[in-house]
């Protein structure tokens, strides 16, 4: 790559809030994630700096807006579609989970606006929103979320994504491992959304 393209590729990803290429982050189907409660996410910072863990983004906040349609039909069969807008970046995901319980699929979006109007002309309608401050780090091929959550509190996510459904014991287990390592106390697992946390 010239020195050329090298800038613009690094201009191209500042302009989306990134820091760092994403690489095979979040690519694939299923997602193997472990969600912890923290009083407070700083010493994990530090420990994912002492590892030389890549800063991917930092200072975003994050809203999510929760949609579903008129008979709630996606709620019902264990769904979420997720609008997500993250500032200061203006980028926009639409994030697809379920029914199973490892499934997601994610996509950017050029504009917040038109992707709203467009799904609100198909019918769907905000269920519910959900604000945070979140940093992300990659570890190797994990990635390390630090969420301040308004009305929850904090919390860490180790997490990886893979299209092969035969992996996800290795997984599992590998970020395990890399949790224990972390320092993250097995006693704060969290297995609910923020949105069942919140919401129930």
């Amino acid at each position: 790559m010239t020195g050329t393209s090298m800038t613009d590729a690094a201009r191209s990803l500042a302009t989306k809030g990134m820091l760092a290429d994403p690489g095979d982050h979040f690519r694939g189907r299923y997602e193997v994630e472990r969600k912890l409660r923290v009083e407070d996410i700083e010493p994990v910072r530090r420990r994912l700096e002492a590892a030389d863990a890549v800063p991917f983004t930092l200072g975003n906040t994050e809203t999510d807006l929760f949609l579903d349609l008129a008979d709630g039909r996606l709620e019902a069969n264990n769904q979420s579609h997720t609008l997500r807008v993250m500032e200061p970046s203006g980028r926009v995901l639409w994030i697809s989970k379920g029914p199973r319980p490892d499934e997601c699929v994610a996509m950017d979006l050029a504009d917040y606006d038109k992707a709203l109007a467009m799904l609100t002309s198909l019918g769907f309608a905000e269920v519910r929103r959900i604000t945070k401050r979140r940093d992300i780090y990659f570890l190797g091929d994990l990635h390390v979320t630090l969420d301040r959550v308004d009305g929850l509190g904090d919390f860490v996510e180790v997490a990886a994504m893979t299209d092969d459904e035969a992996d996800l014991p290795r997984l599992r287990d590998k970020i395990a491992e890399a949790a224990a390592e972390l320092g993250l106390d097995p006693r704060g697992e969290e297995s609910r959304s923020y949105r069942e946390m919140l919401f129930g």
